[in-house]
C-alpha cells in the first residue's frame, strides 16, 4: 500500500515554499542595479538576451511655459506690445503654452547586442495669444507627432560600468499645416518639423551597491528643409543624474540636464516688420535651457520586469533668443514591461 501525504494549508513545508519565492524575489530586485531616470533618452538597452528580448513602454509628459523672456531677462507684455526699444514691431503675442505627448514604445533585441527601438507619439498643444486690442484667443492642436526609430548598441563594458550609443532618425508624420491648406501652423502649434531628423547619442552607466550614476549626449539635426522651404535648428542636450535605491524596488533619481537649440534657418525670411507674432520669427526660436530633474521610480514586486517612474523638471537658468516663452516646469511619467 502506498500512502501520500499533502501539505495542507499552514503546513510547514508550504509555508517555506512560498517564502523561498518571496524571499527570491525581494533578492532580485534589492540586487538589480537602479535603473536610469525616465526622462533619459534610451536609457537601458536590451542585453538581457533570451530573458528579456522585448520591451514595452507608454510615457505621458507635461511642459507648460508661460512668460516671455529675452535673453536671460524678463519682458512683459506692454514692452513686446508696445514697441519697447530694441524689441521690433509686434501685434501679438503668445502668452502660455502648454504642450502633452503621450508615446509608445517598442523594443526588441534581435541579438544580445542589438536593440531595435520605434516610438509613436501623440502630442497636444494648446497656445493662448493675447494681441494688441487685449484680445486672448486659445488654439489647440493635435495628432500623431513625428513617428521615430533608433538602434541602440552597447559599445564598452568594464566591469561596473557600460557605455552604449545610438542612431536614430525621425519620419515627418507630424503635421505643420493649418488643415489641408498650405498654410502653415504658428511654430508654437507643430505637431511635427516636415522634415526627416537625425538623431545620435551616446550614454555612460556605472553602479556600486545601491547606487547608480551615468552622463549622455544626444544630438538631433534636420536634415534638410521641409516643403515650406524652412529647417529647424540643431539640439543638442547632455545631462548627468545620480540614483540611489531607497529600499526594496524604490529607488530615488536626481539630474542635471542642459539643452540648448538653434534658430530656425529660412531661405527667404521675412523682414522683421512683416512678423506679426514673436513666436514666428525664426531668429527667436533658439537658447539654452539648465533643468534640475527629481524623481522616482517603483519596480513592481508582483509583477517581475515591470516598473513605474517620474520625473519632475524645474529650469533654473534660461537664456532664449526672444522674445520667447520660457519654461515653467514639466513632468514625464511612465510604465514599461521588458519580457
Amino acid at each position: 500500500m502506498c500512502v501520500s501525504a499533502t501539505a495542507a494549508p499552514g503546513d510547514p513545508l508550504e509555508t517555506s515554499s512560498s517564502s523561498e519565492a518571496i524571499d527570491t524575489t525581494e533578492t532580485h530586485l534589492r540586487d538589480r542595479v537602479p535603473p536610469p531616470p525616465i526622462g533619459v533618452r534610451f536609457g537601458e538597452p536590451l542585453e538581457a538576451g533570451d530573458s528579456e528580448r522585448f520591451r514595452v513602454a507608454y510615457s505621458y509628459e507635461r511642459i507648460q511655459k508661460q512668460g516671455l523672456v529675452v535673453s536671460d531677462r524678463d519682458v512683459s507684455q506692454g514692452q513686446v506690445l508696445g514697441n519697447a526699444a530694441p524689441l521690433p514691431v509686434y501685434e501679438r503675442l503668445p502668452r502660455s503654452l502648454a504642450v502633452t505627448a503621450h508615446t509608445f514604445q517598442l523594443s526588441y533585441a534581435p541579438h544580445p547586442r542589438v536593440t531595435l527601438v520605434a516610438e509613436i507619439p501623440f502630442i497636444v498643444k494648446e497656445l493662448e495669444t493675447l494681441d494688441a486690442s487685449g484680445f486672448r484667443s486659445q488654439t489647440e492642436t493635435q495628432g500623431i507627432g513625428d513617428v521615430g526609430f533608433a538602434l541602440v548598441v552597447p559599445f564598452i563594458r568594464t566591469g561596473n560600468e557600460s557605455t552604449h550609443v545610438h542612431v536614430g532618425f525621425d519620419a515627418p508624420t507630424g503635421s505643420i499645416r493649418r488643415g489641408g491648406d498650405t498654410m502653415r501652423l504658428p511654430f508654437d502649434s507643430q505637431i511635427g518639423n516636415g522634415t526627416y531628423d537625425l538623431e545620435w547619442g551616446w550614454t555612460y552607466r556605472g553602479h556600486a551597491d545601491r547606487f547608480a550614476w551615468g552622463g549622455q549626449v544626444v544630438g538631433r539635426h534636420p536634415i534638410r528643409k521641409n516643403d515650406l522651404n524652412y529647417r529647424e535648428g540643431s539640439r543638442f542636450a547632455a545631462s548627468l543624474w545620480g540614483v540611489a535605491r531607497i529600499f526594496q524596488g524604490l529607488s530615488a533619481s536626481l539630474r542635471m540636464d542642459w539643452e540648448k537649440r538653434n534658430n530656425i534657418r529660412v531661405r527667404d525670411p521675412l523682414p522683421n516688420d512683416a512678423i506679426m507674432d514673436p513666436s514666428d520669427n525664426p531668429k527667436a526660436r533658439g537658447g539654452t535651457r539648465l533643468t534640475i530633474r527629481p524623481g522616482l521610480t517603483l519596480e513592481i514586486p508582483q509583477l517581475r520586469n515591470q516598473r513605474i517612474a517620474v520625473e519632475f523638471g524645474i529650469p533654473f537658468h534660461q537664456d532664449l533668443d526672444g522674445p520667447q516663452l520660457e519654461q515653467d516646469w514639466s513632468i514625464k511619467a511612465g510604465w514599461q514591461w521588458g519580457f
